[in-house]
């Protein structure tokens, strides 16, 4: 079992690539195996306010804050505390499995937007599995250049 200090991330077979799996998936014993969302929720359940600092303050942390608090509000995390290398895909899907898109991403992105008078391009989000933390460092260099 991970502890509460490592990386939220999904495993890898999750999300199935299988077509039949896809098809099936939420139905239980036919799609693919879902358990590992009680897993990711405990596991983010257990974390404390001390975790933030893994921003390292300033206004990095802020936004990371800002951002945990509305993943809270909308997904029902049981804590706001989420570090750099959390994968974007975990946190903004929630902890628990869910056929209907929330669009909390998109929510996210037009807080930051308004909060800080930016447009944000999402495209510049280039890492093939982004993190929580490269979210917040495109705020960042998106206010930085503003």
């Amino acid at each position: 079992m991970e502890t509460s200090a490592e990386p939220l991330k999904y495993p890898s077979h999750y999300p199935p690539t299988d077509r039949w799996k896809k098809f099936f998936i939420g139905v239980r014993w036919l799609g693919p195996d879902l358990s590992f969302f009680k897993e990711l929720k405990q596991n983010q359940a257990a974390r404390t306010s001390i975790q933030m600092n893994a921003w390292g303050g300033g206004k990095r942390q802020e936004i990371a804050q800002r951002i945990s608090e509305i993943l809270v509000k909308r997904l029902k995390w049981h804590t706001a505390v989420f570090i750099p290398n959390d994968s974007l895909a975990v946190v903004v899907n929630g902890p628990q499995f869910d056929l209907i898109d929330d669009f909390v991403l998109e929510e996210i992105i037009e807080d930051a937007e308004r909060a800080y008078q930016i447009e944000l391009e999402t495209c510049k989000l280039t890492a093939v599995e982004p993190t929580f933390g490269d979210l917040v460092d495109l705020i960042i260099t998106t206010i930085e250049e503003k």
